[in-house]
């Protein structure tokens, strides 16, 4: 788990390395410009258009995603979500918390808190409640990508809370 944790705080640096500070102007645009594409993102998520969802990520070496204990490439990614969303009739999100973090004109993470209902084509269905996302994007080329992404569930640790008592 902390090798997970190390892979994508790394990822993170080598993705968005700028230092020179931000004027709110640009702080703003970016939120602006971020909210956009985070928003086109849940979409194809919800109508499980996987054409759409994978023109938002990042063809290149930086790419990762990082879901149920497995870290994906690109190349992975494409394979995976080409194979597994078009099983998903769609997906509902309630958002109980989400944050931009603003790193450079180019680069910022959004972080969602919620509850995500999966309605598959076969008639299961679920709700996983307090799903956790974290989406690093890059700009290149005029253009917001997803570069890193991780995704997580809460569960409760197994520890033994009788010696608290």
């Amino acid at each position: 788990m902390k090798s997970i944790i190390l892979i994508s705080f790394l990822l993170i640096l080598a993705a968005c390395n700028s230092n020179k500070p931000m004027t709110e102007e640009q702080k703003t645009t970016v939120k602006e410009e971020g909210s956009v594409v985070v928003n086109e993102l849940f979409d194809a998520i919800k109508t499980s258009n996987v054409e759409r969802l994978l023109k938002l990520l990042e063809n290149s070496p930086d790419y990762a995603y990082i879901v149920a204990g497995e870290v994906y490439t690109y190349d992975q990614q494409v394979e995976m979500a080409s194979q597994y969303v078009p099983n998903i009739e769609r997906q509902t999100f309630i958002t109980k918390f989400e944050k931009y973090i603003i790193i450079d004109p180019s680069c910022f993470e959004y972080i969602w808190q919620g509850d995500n209902g999966m309605y598959m084509k076969t008639g299961d269905s679920t709700i996983l409640k307090d799903y956790l996302l974290a989406y690093t994007f890059r700009k290149s080329e005029g253009t917001w990508k997803l570069v890193l992404g991780h995704e997580s569930q809460k569960v409760p640790l197994p520890i033994d809370t009788t010696m608290m008592q």
